[in-house]
């Protein structure tokens, strides 16, 4: 039974059913997959629109996650504040002497609204977040100039020390980009969560 469609709504099942307990998740996607499996093996020629009506027919894997943590009386988390405060201490928590970003992280790992991957996808944020980004710029690249005064006039200056312009850019760029970015993928699940709530 191997087939792209198949495998990515499979993939997706996967995602939907991580709040689930690691026996009973794979329990069901071993029982939706030789499902899947005997009802494919009723076609012939498996040709991809009767793939997609068997696939229809086991129906969204949003709806059977939902009907699985019914089932197993497990309830998603709404969005609150736990969730809310992470989100504004992710990226701006570094500024407060880095505990702030901690306990950021805290309260992402211990949400009930993100599914592990978003977790740590969400924890990959350099720690601090925005924090490093302010330092980098303000050190310039790591950068070292002194001057040569004579008469209170400067006769030279040197630089040692430091990374090519474009490579400091581009470090600062990740830097400020990466919470940014995480920030509106958690926000965006969580949205969506909500909505399924």
């Amino acid at each position: 039974m191997r087939n792209a469609t198949v495998e990515h709504y499979l993939h997706d099942l996967e995602e939907e059913l991580r709040d689930l307990p690691p026996a009973r998740r794979r329990e069901l996607l071993e029982e939706i997959r030789e499902h899947i499996g005997e009802a494919l093996a009723e076609i012939p020629d498996g040709e991809e629109a009767e793939i997609r009506n068997v696939l229809e027919r086991v129906g969204e894997p949003a709806v059977i996650a939902e009907e699985a943590r019914e089932r197993f009386g497990i309830r998603r988390g709404k969005p609150g504040i736990r969730e809310v405060l992470t989100l504004i201490l992710l990226p701006l928590g570094g500024f407060l002497w880095i505990i702030g970003w901690a306990v950021g992280a805290i309260l992402l790992a211990t949400s009930t609204v993100w599914t592990s991957r978003e977790k740590v996808i969400g924890l990959l944020v350099v720690p601090g977040g925005l924090l490093p980004a302010v330092f980098f710029g303000v050190m310039g690249g790591g950068k070292v100039c002194s001057e040569l005064s004579s008469n209170g006039r400067v006769i030279s200056e040197t630089c040692s020390g430091g990374m090519p312009v474009w490579l400091a850019y581009v470090i600062l760029a990740v830097l400020v980009f990466a919470p940014i970015w995480t920030v509106f993928f958690l926000l965006s699940r969580m949205n969506q969560r909500s909505q399924e709530v």
